[in-house]
């Protein structure tokens, strides 16, 4: 137990070591004393059009598969629920909170997100 616990620490030091020595390249001119030598790439609208699409895709999907995945879940727990016994249903009253809370969560926060991005969209 003792050698499986120095291993880990070893092996924590050795990737924490390499994360913070690990090597920094630039391949562009001096900064410092070329400030006119940073030139990022050029971003233009279609370039935030398309990342803007895809992480609506991405965040749509989550939303989507959280919301079923909840709903399932309280289904599952009030057929439990219905056909439980006097002891089984105060321990399902129990845990249906904590989901009930989790899924008004979820659809609060995913109307919040939408609505800022909705803001955000119509300023530009």
């Amino acid at each position: 137990m003792h050698k499986k616990k120095s291993l880990l620490i070893l092996l924590v030091l050795v990737i924490s070591l390499f994360v913070i020595f690990s090597p920094t390249v630039m391949a562009i001119g001096d900064p410092i004393t070329d400030p006119d030598a940073y030139k990022p790439g050029g971003i233009n609208g279609s370039d935030t059009d398309i990342v803007a699409s895809k992480a609506g895709v991405i965040f749509n999907t989550i939303t989507t598969v959280g919301v079923i995945t909840a709903v399932i879940t309280i289904i599952v727990i009030g057929i439990k629920y219905m056909v439980g016994s006097v002891e089984e249903k105060a321990e399902y009253k129990k845990t249906m909170v904590p989901y009930l809370v989790g899924a008004i969560m979820l659809a609060c926060t995913s109307a919040i997100v939408k609505l800022i991005a909705n803001m955000v969209e119509g300023l530009g």
